[in-house]
């Protein structure tokens, strides 16, 4: 998912860009301090998220949404919530005010990713692997496994490191394609060949799976199969 963010404020600019870091599938790819550039940007690539401050020019802030043709998610900043309401005129995801806390980023931000995938059928993801954004098919996804600071995703061609929680990469999966079935796993049910009280086996892989969930898999798998 593209994002770009608009703040007059150049460190504000640069904190929010830094806190969206820890999303994988959301990828900045503009950061500007004007509506001019921020304009052209979007009539030539493509976005789906916009995080806009609303400053002391609010009305050449909702002059340029006004002037977009695209209906594009908004996140809104301000360090004044006067405009909160005219706010929600607008594609508005959420209105933060500033100093923005970073849950409640978080919370915006996890809310458009949902959002996304549901629109978009869950058909892919972007993670950030080696600095770069990777495309990745959900089908290609065999299954997901903690490494400490880490994860790894085991696809069908190659195994891909990512600076990330379980917990938080959980989040950003679709629900019903894939299961948490042990601390450290995340599998995708489609791709489960046979399983045991013990061990999920995908491929040549050997998954453990918690005493407590095995009673939750048998469920999720009746329920995809019936």
């Amino acid at each position: 998912m593209n994002c770009i963010i608009i703040d007059e404020n150049i460190e504000d600019l640069k904190l929010i860009d830094s806190k969206l870091n820890d999303f994988s599938s959301l990828q900045v790819v503009g950061k500007f301090s004007n509506y001019i550039d921020a304009k052209l940007y979007i009539v030539k690539n493509s976005v789906d998220l916009i995080i806009i401050e609303v400053g002391l020019e609010h009305e050449n802030c909702f002059s340029f949404l006004d002037s977009l043709t695209e209906n594009l998610k908004i996140i809104f900043t301000s360090y004044d919530t006067e405009f909160a309401f005219r706010s929600f005129n607008y594609n508005c995801i959420d209105y933060l005010k500033k100093p923005i806390q970073t849950d409640r980023l978080k919370k915006a931000i996890n809310k458009v990713i949902n959002q996304y995938s549901k629109n978009n059928n869950g058909n892919h993801i972007y993670v950030k692997s080696k600095l770069k954004k990777r495309k990745i098919y959900l089908t290609n996804i065999k299954w997901i496994e903690a490494l400490g600071d880490y994860i790894k995703l085991i696809t069908t061609s190659d195994n891909i490191i990512i600076l990330s929680s379980l917990k938080s990469f959980e989040k950003e999966l679709p629900k019903g394609k894939f299961m948490r079935i042990h601390k450290s796993f995340i599998v995708n049910l489609d791709r489960i060949e046979t399983y045991n009280n013990k061990c999920v086996f995908i491929d040549s892989g050997e998954i453990p799976i918690s005493r407590n969930k095995k009673t939750e898999l048998d469920a999720v798998l009746n329920l995809k199969h019936n």
